[in-house]
C-alpha cells in the first residue's frame, strides 16, 4: 500500500499540468483542481449541462402541456412555473385527476416517472402536502414535465392515477408508506418499506429524528459475545407524550448511535 503512493517515472505526470513545483502521481490528478483533466472535465461537462438545459428548453416551448388543455382544464391551473427548461404546473386536489387524464390520454404522456409529496409543515403555502407527478413521453423522453397537486393536511387523500399509469401503484405506496397519504382506488397500500404494523410516517416533518418510542415495540439484533442475538421488545410505558422522552431512553439512543 504505502509502494503504491511513491511516485515513479511512469507515474509522474508533466510538471506543466500543475501550477507547482513538485510532480503528483496519477492517482492524484482528480483531486487537484488545477489539473488540465480536471478542468477538461469540468468545461465539457458544464457544456453538456447547458445543452441539455437549451433542449428541455425546446421541447417545453415545442409542447407546451398546458396550451394543449380545454378551456375547462386550463381554469384548474393555479401557476405554471418555468424552471431549467421544465414546466411545472400546480393545482388543487382534486382538480389532479381531470387534469392527468387528459396528459395521459390526449396528450400522450404515457410515462409516469414518479409519485411523490412535499411537506411545507410551518411554511407559507396554500396547504401542508404538495402532491408532485413526474411525466413523459416514452416516444420523446427528452422533454418532461411536473404536475404539483395541493392537499390539505385535515383530509390526506385524494384519488389514485393507477388506472392512468399502472406504475403509480409502487410511487403511490412508496408515499403512503412515509407520509401517510391516502390514494383512493389504489388495490395496494401495504407499508413498502417499513413494518406492516409500525404507527407513523417517517417523512412527516413533525416526526422526531428518534422518533416517537415506535423503535422499543419491535426485536433487534444485538451483540452477545462474538454472535447477533435478537432481543424481544421490552416492556415500555406507553403513556410518554409525543415526541418526549425519558432520560433513559435518551441514553438508549445514544448507545445504539455509537458506532461498533
Amino acid at each position: 500500500m504505502v509502494a503504491s503512493l511513491i511516485p515513479t517515472p511512469s507515474s509522474r505526470v508533466s510538471i506543466n499540468s500543475y501550477p507547482s513545483m513538485f510532480t503528483f502521481p496519477v492517482a492524484h490528478q482528480g483531486r487537484n483542481p488545477y489539473s488540465m483533466q480536471f478542468l477538461k472535465f469540468r468545461n465539457w461537462s458544464a457544456k453538456k449541462h447547458s445543452i441539455a438545459e437549451s433542449t428541455a428548453a425546446k421541447m417545453a416551448e415545442k409542447y407546451p402541456p398546458h396550451a394543449a388543455l380545454p378551456a375547462d382544464l386550463q381554469k384548474m391551473v393555479l401557476d405554471t412555473i418555468e424552471h431549467q427548461g421544465q414546466t411545472q404546473l400546480r393545482c388543487k386536489v382534486p382538480d389532479h385527476r381531470s387534469l392527468l387524464a387528459d396528459f395521459r390520454n390526449q396528450q400522450g404522456y404515457d410515462y409516469l416517472v414518479d409519485v411523490t409529496a412535499l411537506d411545507h409543515l410551518g411554511e407559507d403555502t396554500p396547504e401542508r402536502f404538495e402532491i408532485v407527478y413526474v411525466l413523459r413521453r416514452l416516444a420523446d423522453p427528452r422533454h418532461q414535465f411536473r404536475l404539483h397537486a395541493w392537499l390539505s393536511e385535515n383530509e390526506p387523500s385524494l384519488a389514485s392515477v393507477v388506472d392512468l399509469w399502472d406504475s403509480a401503484r409502487w410511487g403511490e405506496r412508496e408515499t403512503h408508506d412515509m407520509f401517510g397519504i391516502v390514494f383512493d382506488g389504489n388495490p395496494d397500500l401495504r407499508r413498502l418499506l417499513m413494518p406492516e404494523d409500525y404507527p407513523a410516517f417517517p417523512l412527516l416533518k413533525d416526526y422526531p429524528l428518534t422518533g416517537h418510542e415506535e423503535r422499543r415495540q419491535f426485536p433487534r439484533v444485538v451483540p452477545r459475545g462474538d454472535q447477533m442475538v435478537e432481543e424481544e421488545p421490552a416492556d415500555y410505558p406507553t403513556s410518554i407524550g409525543r415526541g418526549m422522552h425519558t432520560p433513559e431512553y435518551d441514553e438508549e439512543v445514544r448507545r445504539d448511535s455509537k458506532p461498533r
